[in-house]
């Protein structure tokens, strides 16, 4: 959990090192800092992303050049409703860092594609089920989905077209009667009866 009067992270913890490097370089970048399961994550602000992300890659010590992921989480109800999670390893240190940025959704966050190789197709995969606008992207555009696909699926407030899946806590709902199996294994919910 991050939280903003957090003292320094352990040493030991992943990504300590880089959280000592942008907490010396640039220490109101940093919003927050948290430890979980040993591994630092940092929230910085969108508008020093870039500034972290090259003082991270830059820094002859660090060289977190590597980019392990990027990836989004939806929070609908939140002001900022998008929490960006990207994770940055370091070779030269055996070390990953975990950093996160909170954007609104009509909020533009800058691009990392330009900065390691790679990222772009994170983002752009990031673009196409959340819609997170990019600049500075060099080809933005849809990666998983056809082009004229409607809206972005990994939103939480996104509605499927398809039909419900049957599993046993919901056969009540989304099998008709005369659908429903005799004889559910397992422990059942609902109307379904056992022999």
């Amino acid at each position: 959990m991050l939280n903003s009067s957090t003292p320094a992270p352990p040493a030991t913890a992943s990504g300590a090192f880089a959280h000592a490097l942008v907490s010396t370089h640039l220490p109101d970048a940093i919003v927050a800092t948290g430890v979980d399961h040993d591994q630092v994550s940092m929230q910085v602000l969108a508008t020093r992303l870039t500034d972290v992300a090259k003082l991270l890659r830059d820094d002859p010590a660090g060289r977190y050049e590597m980019p392990v992921f990027m990836t989004c989480v939806d929070w609908p109800e939140r002001e900022e409703r998008f929490e960006v999670v990207y994770a940055l390893r370091s070779l030269w240190r055996n070390d990953v860092v975990r950093i996160t940025v909170h954007v609104a959704e009509d909020e533009e966050l800058p691009s990392l594609a330009g900065l390691f190789s790679g990222m772009e197709w994170h983002e752009r995969e990031c673009f196409d089920l959340f819609g997170l606008r990019l600049v500075g992207h060099p080809d933005l555009r849809r990666i998983l989905l056809p082009d004229d696909w409607e809206g972005h699926p990994l939103r939480k407030d996104y509605v499927s077209f398809g039909e419900p899946v049957a599993f046993t806590h919901n056969m009540e709902w989304a099998l008709s009667p005369q659908d429903r199996p005799e004889h559910i294994p397992g422990a059942t919910r609902g109307s379904v009866e056992r022999p």
